[in-house]
């Protein structure tokens, strides 16, 4: 079932003209993000939507954009807070604000197109509850004025219009999505469930730094694809494993937590058997890969293994936690060069690689636990930001960074190459830009810290 969401009878009148789609609902929520954040929310629990899309008109804060031309939404964020939820990944998609009141200021849109190029009222609240409640959440706004003084007028001129082309963009959605529509219905499967709990697509990210790892052990050549392959898999699966036992240990906590409540475990729609088993399948295949790298590799297999199962036992104990995630990460190149030379004379080039990785998402996961702070102080979860404060733990996390761009500017300094240059730059703007208080920290999070990761794995890949 798919939720279509408008705030007014306007927006919706010309889509419900044409008749309302089988397995669709469609509700008119009224102006505002807490009519908003109510329709949602009986669309998801009281019709058990799957899937949203929130469509309707809204203000450009950019007059490169066109009156009357609709377009997808990447991320939507809310005025004067450092807050916003991704809802699509595309070309061409803008970035949405949701306001209190209406924009018609132009110093006021000349500040708020800082942070998008589209303004509504309803967006946010509508992005918030499905990510919540882990729901595919499209968004289709048309444009109807500029933010300006001639706002209100352009307004009202232009709505009727405006919503019979965001009308026809919600049928083609509608159309594109329809042969697919039997997936979409089966998120709530248990495929889709172990999908969502092992969120094995991530893997993608750590894999630059294996390949790294496993060229650096190939005297910057690279390794045979089968080796590569198996790479691949040992990471998989180790990541699988570390996913689902993280999640097995703090059950309890994620499900006092409001942020994490909805996961899996936490919430019931997976059983305690079912992680055991994703944990048992993760390490099965994590062996599998190690056996066929080699007896060297398979009887070192187990080292990476134990901070894999206990490092999510450290936020019980110590506000160093962050580190444990950094060991677990630290050896994923150290164990890719392994497999490459079947031993361990490592070089300085690999040793400073895995210091970087190390630090690189140690730092990133301090920043992440600023979500939590409120949180861990009152349920005793030991992390920096609850022990020093939101200022106090992005000052540990920045030094934890500038060691860690320090290895990757020594790395650079041995492998050389213009093109590892840039990618040296590429990793520098991303550590930069984690700190700009602007941006949200789910977005300095991800996908911020994925891009410096992987810029700071092509450094090695691409020097020479």
């Amino acid at each position: 079932m798919i939720g279509i969401l408008f705030a007014t009878d306007m927006e919706a009148k010309p889509f419900l003209d044409r008749g309302e789609p089988d397995s669709t609902v469609t509700v008119v929520s009224g102006m505002g993000m807490e009519a908003a954040r109510v329709a949602t929310e009986k669309l998801v629990k009281d019709h058990g939507c799957t899937s949203i899309i929130n469509a309707g008109v809204c203000g450009a804060l950019n007059n490169r954009l066109k009156r009357g031309a609709v377009y997808r939404v990447s991320m939507v964020s809310i005025e004067k807070l450092n807050a916003a939820v991704n809802v699509g990944v595309g070309f061409g998609l803008k970035r949405l604000v949701t306001v209190v009141d209406p924009v018609f200021q132009p110093e006021r849109k000349r500040e708020l197109c800082k942070y998008g190029e589209l303004v509504d009222m309803e967006g946010y609240a509508v992005a918030r509850v499905c990510e919540a409640h882990n729901v595919p959440c499209i968004m289709i706004k048309g444009v109807t004025d500029f933010g300006d003084g001639n706002g209100k007028a352009d307004i009202q001129t232009h709505i009727a219009s405006v919503s019979e082309t965001v009308a026809e963009a919600v049928f083609q959605v509608l159309d594109a999505s329809s042969p697919s529509q039997t997936r979409q219905d089966a998120s709530s499967t248990l495929l889709q469930k172990l999908h969502s709990f092992t969120k094995v697509e991530h893997t993608i990210f750590s894999l630059p730094l294996l390949f790294a790892g496993a060229w650096l052990g190939a005297g910057g050549q690279c390794p045979p694809v089968k080796t590569l392959l198996l790479i691949a898999l040992v990471g998989l699966g180790a990541r699988t494993f570390g996913m689902a036992v993280n999640r097995i240990l703090d059950k309890n906590i994620d499900a006092k937590n409001p942020r994490t409540k909805n996961r899996e475990l936490a919430a019931g729609t997976l059983s305690m058997a079912q992680g055991y088993g994703v944990a048992v399948a993760g390490i099965a295949l994590y062996l599998v890969g190690c056996a066929l790298l080699g007896t060297t590799v398979l009887k070192f297999s187990l080292v990476p293994l134990i901070p894999l199962a206990l490092y999510s036992l450290l936020k019980r104990f110590t506000p160093l936690c962050h580190y444990g995630i950094g060991v677990c990460l630290g050896l994923a190149p150290l164990g890719a060069f392994v497999a490459v030379t079947n031993g361990f004379s490592f070089t300085p080039e690999v040793v400073l690689l895995a210091i970087f990785t190390f630090c690189w998402i140690s730092g990133f996961d301090i920043i992440y636990a600023l979500m939590d702070i409120d949180f861990d102080r009152e349920n005793g979860v030991r992390s920096i930001p609850a022990a020093l404060g939101s200022s106090g733990a992005q000052l540990v996390a920045a030094v934890t960074h500038l060691v860690s761009f320090a290895a990757l500017v020594l790395l650079w300094m041995s492998v050389g190459g213009t093109l590892s240059f840039i990618a040296l730059l590429v990793s520098a703007g991303a550590f930069g830009t984690a700190y700009l208080q602007s941006i949200s920290v789910r977005v300095r999070f991800f996908p911020i810290s994925a891009i410096a990761g992987i810029a700071g794995a092509l450094v090695a890949l691409l020097g020479g």
